[in-house]
């Protein structure tokens, strides 16, 4: 398994951030690799009063969302779902990109100084060390090199987007 966990600090309170990683009409004006959003599933009425019940949901976010999405140049689709949540703490999901499956954990951490509202935000992925594609396997450093640019990007991306705001 490959792990790569990174953080930023962004400056902007830890509501906005949150919004911006939630809300998907936000995502897609943030995240410069999205193409276009496929579809958005809130899953069953069971499924988000668990989420609920458990401290974990809010109603407005899906519970699974698919982007067209592009990877190293190359258009695939992205599916984004929840497995957890705790509002302005804490969001886990499954990634699927194409035929790679990462674990996504981000948290949100309060930074508030002298200076203004700031938010910690860290981002961890973990996947398997290789990964099949059409004909192939891609191996363990080109997997990582994968996964450290997807969480690099995404932690800019998030930054620059909140900040503009702040």
């Amino acid at each position: 398994m490959i792990t790569v966990a990174l953080s930023a600090t962004i400056g902007a309170p830890i509501d906005r951030v949150w919004r911006a990683l939630t809300d998907p009409s936000e995502r897609i004006v943030w995240d410069e690799r999205i193409l276009g959003e496929v579809s958005l599933s809130h899953g069953s009425n069971r499924s988000a009063k668990r989420r609920r019940a458990t401290g974990q949901g809010e109603s407005a976010l899906p519970e699974s969302t698919k982007w067209r999405f592009r990877l190293g140049g190359v258009p695939l689709v992205m599916q984004d779902s929840v497995r957890e949540i705790l509002r302005n703490e804490r969001l886990v999901s499954l990634i699927s990109i194409g035929s790679m499956r990462f674990d996504q954990t981000l948290t949100l951490y309060r930074e508030d100084d002298e200076s203004g509202p700031r938010t910690r935000l860290g981002m961890k992925l973990v996947t398997r060390s290789q990964i099949a594609v059409i004909g192939e396997v891609v191996q363990r450093l080109d997997v990582q090199k994968i996964v450290i640019e997807f969480v690099g990007t995404t932690l800019r991306q998030v930054q620059k987007y909140c900040e503009a705001d702040a």
